[in-house]
């Protein structure tokens, strides 16, 4: 069902800066009425509360309800998309759901993808500051001040680093109040794409950047340069970059006695030819390491966004000896939606699957994780360590709690993305709004996993082992988790 590669209440309304206009190459925007903006942002606000099962999981409905009456005091005049948006996702995120998303219109997103002039850069958020991770600003300039890689920005465009980070934080969707996956989920090409479509940025760029930790300050200008070219710069610069691959392997070290499985994924394909999928894996891995006669295996689900439900149930029950409770519950708050014209989703949900109880909410004892499941053999009873991060998100997460919970594992990085007690996704429709043509996107089933007695709800798993990650690892390329990892299995 799932298939994800898965409050502040000041900031809502203050979230936009003074619009300073799109990059050039975006065509110019109409300003839509205050009426049918209001229209539009009501019919957001229904498909929310009515839909989304989770809406009051971690943000209260009296807490909910400013939110909403807030932002909507905020549409005072006309606005166009990017004005509209910066209202919307703050609203959709103060609901700290990580499925739940705002989408600008399909056109203006393919512009911002193919010929909007983008900052240069691809850049790293750690601990709520911003560094240089790739400099292709010799795109724009090839006499450029030369490598910027490592460096910290300290403004953009006479706006501080911290306001623009403020502001992108305040409008993704992540669950809880995990800090790491907020982070993860504003980096990279979305850091650069938020400048224009957040704070309303635009090309040329003028940057004050700094050495970590140095008073010392750089000022520079770039030209934006479009992503597609600097896709093609970072294919052929740093191939190391590049995510595609089998959706797992597995290797072996120490002459066998560790066991090194990466999952990507929990889908797609090991082996794209032979069409062989993750189940296959699983079982081929565990014989392979029950014939090695391993002793520890590490699991790496860093950057893995989740999948299919039933893979991350999979691996655990070649981890765990005893018949066990994957999920305690599945909730849909109806069978139909008024919504469900505008979405071009099918919003029919299976009866086979659901059962509607006195509660007077729909239940899904159909799917594949519900009830008591059983060991898978050959068994793992080695020492098991897992490697998480920021990316490890919806089923991961899911895998990640009933390890937790059971105590299969030793964990080692960074807080993992999902909430420990669950998420809200399965059936996620797209809700498009007629006059903005904005998507929204509502997860209407809301997981509850079958654990309990952790007393941080809101947060995921937090590391036994916390690896905190510097710029200057991540331009090295130094994999210090995977190093602890083995260090502590070779123990």
């Amino acid at each position: 069902m799932k298939k994800a590669r898965r409050l502040s209440l000041v900031l809502i309304c203050t979230v936009g800066v003074s619009f300073c206009g799109l990059a050039q190459s975006l065509p110019a925007s109409e300003k839509i009425s205050r009426e049918k903006l209001i229209e539009d942002f009501q019919i957001a606000r229904q498909a929310l509360e009515e839909g989304h099962s989770g809406i009051y999981r971690y943000t209260s409905k009296a807490d909910m309800d400013r939110v909403f009456d807030s932002a909507l005091k905020s549409i005072d005049r006309p606005m166009d998309e990017f004005e509209f948006y910066r209202v919307l996702a703050p609203v959709s995120a103060a609901i700290k759901c990580g499925h739940t998303s705002v989408s600008l219109p399909d056109p203006i997103r393919k512009e911002l993808n193919s010929s909007a002039l983008l900052l240069p850069l691809r850049v790293k958020v750690l601990n709520k500051r911003a560094y240089v991770f790739r400099d292709f600003s010799d795109l724009a300039n090839p006499a450029g001040p030369g490598t910027l890689a490592g460096k910290e920005i300290q403004s953009i465009n006479g706006i501080a680093a911290s306001r623009i980070i403020d502001i992108m934080l305040a409008a993704v969707g992540a669950d809880g109040d995990v800090q790491t996956s907020r982070e993860v989920r504003i980096s990279d090409t979305r850091f650069i794409v938020n400048l224009i479509s957040l704070v309303g940025l635009k090309s040329p760029y003028d940057l004050v950047v700094s050495d970590p930790g140095s008073k010392q300050r750089q000022n520079l200008r770039f030209n934006g340069v479009e992503l597609p070219k600097m896709g093609e710069a970072s294919k052929a610069r740093y191939p190391q970059d590049d995510s595609s691959g089998p959706a797992a392997t597995l290797k072996f070290a120490d002459d066998g006695k560790i066991a090194q499985m990466r999952i990507a994924g929990f889908g797609g394909f090991v082996d794209a030819e032979k069409k062989k999928g993750i189940r296959e894996f699983y079982k081929e891995s565990f014989e392979s390491i029950q014939a090695k006669g391993s002793k520890s295996l590490i699991i790496d689900l860093r950057g893995n966004g989740g999948g299919e439900d039933e893979l991350g149930q999979l691996l655990v029950s070649y981890l765990i000896d005893k018949p066990f409770k994957y999920y305690d519950d599945l909730v849909i708050n109806a069978m139909t939606f008024s919504f469900a014209k505008y979405t071009t989703s099918n919003m029919k949900i299976p009866e086979k699957l659901v059962e509607t109880r006195a509660d007077g909410k729909v239940h899904a004892i159909g799917h594949p994780n519900w009830g008591i499941k059983q060991p898978s053999k050959p068994h793992f009873a080695g020492k098991v360590f897992v490697l998480i991060d920021g990316g490890s998100f919806s089923a991961s997460s899911e895998f990640l709690s009933l390890a937790h919970f059971h105590k299969l594992a030793t964990f080692i990085g960074e807080e993992s993305a999902g909430g420990y007690y669950g998420n809200s996704s399965g059936f996620m429709p797209m809700v498009t709004l007629p006059n903005t043509k904005l998507s929204l996107r509502v997860p209407l089933m809301t997981y509850y996993m079958a654990v309990s007695g952790y007393k941080q709800a809101s947060r995921g798993v937090v590391p036994d082992y916390p690896v905190e990650r510097t710029i200057a690892d991540l331009i090295a390329g130094n994999d210090r988790e995977m190093e602890l990892g083995l260090k502590l299995a070779r123990k």
